[in-house]
């Protein structure tokens, strides 16, 4: 994993991810949230503290082929695949946290407009007791 970066470089890759992602036809963003601590400094520190965050974000990998119609990839693919992963990550203090969370909000809700809404009728139909086919009227 690359050296955490910091917060606007953070939110600059973020949203060039989230857009480079929502205009292929498949890909997906991962975004994880651990709390950091280290053993050393939990000695000195009181337990009621709260300890900094670590934020990544990873693309998943969306310019791997798929393995099940690929077939067997040869070791060079395989290594030129990693490298084209994107990985980024910050670290967010206790006391920035309000702050970070309100711009990561921003550029998380701004990311999603490429989605496509989820098609529940199917679910509906099923749950009324319908034959499972949704006719259109």
């Amino acid at each position: 994993m690359p050296a955490p970066v910091g917060h606007e470089e953070f939110f600059n890759s973020l949203t060039t991810l989230l857009t480079n992602t929502s205009q292929k036809t498949r890909g997906s963003v991962y975004l994880t949230q651990t709390p950091l601590l280290n053993n050393s400094s939990s000695e000195t520190q009181p337990a009621t503290q709260t300890p900094s965050i670590l934020i990544r974000a990873s693309d998943g990998n969306t310019n791997a082929p798929n393995p099940k119609t690929q077939g067997d990839l040869k070791k060079q693919d395989k290594k030129k695949q990693k490298e084209s992963k994107v990985k980024i990550s910050t670290v967010v203090q206790p006391a920035d946290l309000e702050a970070f969370y309100a711009r990561y909000a921003e550029v998380c809700k701004a990311g999603m407009t490429g989605l496509k809404k989820r098609d529940r009728k199917l679910k509906k139909a099923k749950a009324k007791g319908g034959a499972g086919k949704v006719t259109k009227a």
